[in-house]
């Protein structure tokens, strides 16, 4: 028979598997280019450079509707370490702030179990592509898993058991609001955990506190523009129905064609279980009346987490539907599927059932684990090649072609605490454009291309959309890592990442490929000229190959 301590020591193992395993991923895949909401970082970075006085007031900042002081700080440092801005680094120490909201889960775990058997469900959600979003996007990477992992560690110095270190929590409740707004969640739900504990020095200690930083939080704040409300009559249902989506979209990594219908049902699941639970053990608890009523640590976190995800619903209520499902919430939903998970086994009180459901949740995360994997491999790759693609075309052109939709790029000046890093060297677009150039006659294959107003690729876009069709592609053309190249008459180029034939990932676990005769592409219209050549570029066993497509395409919107 296997001793206690090497089982123990065994299943220690087995936990962090995963936590190297997508560790390794993040590495891989962290791109030290600037991705959307990071222009803020930037933002910060001149801010301190002209003021350096102020440092603090660019530190609290508000940023939409957020307070984002630990992404704010976190840019800073790397900046006075490294002499630049590099967000592969933010991205790869923001690592770390998962760990943290794993360990914090495992704080909850060891308050109603002390073995690390039954743990392993958790570290297989947390630890997996389904939270790439947040962990591969340098800003989110200190903004929502600290602000989750803070309020848990918030809540977990309230404890009884906790009472004379209990101030703890106060700097952990200001932690928690200065990540990410729903942070601020955490001090409603800590006050009346206080009350309910009976516990009234303590109680209004916290009270004051609350009402003091609640103040000095919200001085000058804003709604900003990304916060849309529908008509007061419809809020409610509305903000019900996204609540109760949100709180089962971990499904959508199985399907995103049907993804928000399964969301609804296993939300709904997941609140009634929840709902029964609560009811059950609070008519015993009324039953008995020399057991007093009380809510155990994983409880009051669950409702936590489900307060956080009630913010998130009420906060995107204005959008479409859909928009609650968005990959880059899924750190709340895996944090909701642990919640649960935790939930429900801590109010289990027979070993067999429990058992049970540990071999249903284990068989489930590990399923959803390997699925992400590859599900999310193709967008991940996609995501990394149209960041390298923009980090050739802003300091050759002034702009970004794969993102900031809804405003005008940056002045180059604003750039100035960052330096792109070459992807592109110049001996290869140099060789590209000189196989172009003597090629006088194009591939025998079809270019269709139409001008758009709007697309769902770029959604509210300041500029028209350039969609171009390829068919009839000659066999030579890979299926990866190729670029839409286009070429005005001074042979400056444009590049754009091709996004390729989606197989999904049914499909690639068969081993399936699609074949490559037929691209889409579409890019705003930023540049200034009308007139361009098209072409495919790539490169095989670091030799460049170029393949012209059209010459002078007038891809004027007028």
């Amino acid at each position: 028979m296997i001793p206690f301590y090497a089982r123990s020591v065994g299943y220690a193992v087995l936990l962090l598997i995963p936590v190297f395993t997508f560790g390794i991923y993040v590495w891989q895949n962290a791109v030290n280019v600037p991705y959307a909401d990071d222009e803020a970082l930037i933002y910060t970075l001149n801010n301190v450079h002209d003021r350096p006085g102020e440092l603090l007031r660019s530190l609290f900042h508000q940023h939409n509707d957020h307070r984002i002081f630990f992404s704010r700080l976190a840019s800073v440092i790397i900046h006075f370490f490294s002499g630049t801005m590099n967000f592969r680094t933010m991205i790869i120490f923001g690592y770390l702030n998962l760990i943290l909201l794993g360990q914090s889960f495992f704080l909850i775990y060891r308050s109603f179990r002390q073995d690390f058997t039954f743990f392993l469900p958790v570290s297989l959600l947390l630890f997996s592509p389904i939270v790439y979003c947040t962990q591969l996007w340098s800003v989110t990477a200190f903004e929502q898993s600290l602000s989750i992992a803070f309020s848990l560690y918030c809540l977990y110095f309230l404890q009884q058991e906790k009472q004379k270190i209990w101030y703890i929590s106060l700097p952990f409740a200001m932690a928690a609001a200065l990540a990410n707004l729903d942070g601020i969640s955490v001090i409603p739900i800590a006050l009346f955990w206080l009350i309910i504990q009976k516990r009234k020095v303590e109680s209004l200690i916290f009270g004051l506190f609350s009402v003091l930083y609640c103040y000095v939080f919200f001085l000058g704040f804003r709604f900003s523009s990304a916060s849309r409300f529908p008509d007061p009559s419809q809020l409610i249902s509305v903000v019900l129905k996204g609540f109760v989506a949100l709180c089962g979209s971990i499904v959508k990594v199985v399907s995103d064609s049907y993804g928000y219908q399964m969301a609804v049902v296993l939300g709904a699941f997941i609140l009634i279980t929840y709902i029964i639970f609560t009811t059950l053990k609070f008519f015993k608890v009324v039953g008995n009346e020399r057991v007093k009523y009380q809510i155990n640590l994983t409880e009051i976190c669950f409702f936590k987490v489900l307060a956080c995800v009630l913010m998130i619903a009420l906060g995107r209520s204005g959008d479409d539907a859909g928009v609650i499902l968005s990959i880059r919430f899924q750190i709340y939903s895996a944090s909701i599927f642990v919640m649960f998970y935790l939930f429900v086994l801590n109010n289990l009180t027979n070993f067999k059932l429990e058992k049970l459901f540990f071999a249903a949740f284990l068989t489930t995360s590990l399923a959803l684990n390997l699925l992400a994997y590859a599900k999310y491999q193709n967008a991940v790759k996609m995501h990394n090649e149209e960041l390298i693609v923009d980090s050739f075309n802003y300091p050759q052109h002034g702009f970004f072609v794969h993102q900031y939709f809804r405003a005008p790029d940056p002045k180059t000046a604003f750039y100035n605490p960052y330096k792109f890093p070459v992807f592109f060297k110049t001996e290869v677009v140099s060789n590209w454009i000189s196989q172009l150039r003597r090629q006088k006659e194009k591939v025998k294959a079809s270019l269709k291309m139409e001008i758009l107003r709007n697309s769902t690729d770029f959604p509210e876009s300041l500029y028209p959309i350039v969609r171009f069709e390829l068919s009839n592609l000659p066999s030579i053309v890979p299926q990866r890592d190729i670029y839409l190249a286009l070429l005005d008459k001074n042979n400056k180029t444009l590049l754009i990442a091709i996004r390729p034939p989606m197989p999904g990932w049914i499909n690639q676990l068969l081993g399936r490929n699609i074949p490559v005769n037929f691209l889409t592409v579409a890019f705003p219209k930023k540049m200034a000229g009308d007139f361009y050549d098209v072409a495919l570029c790539w490169t095989n066993n670091n030799i460049p190959h170029s393949l012209l497509v059209a010459r002078n395409i007038n891809i004027n919107p007028k």
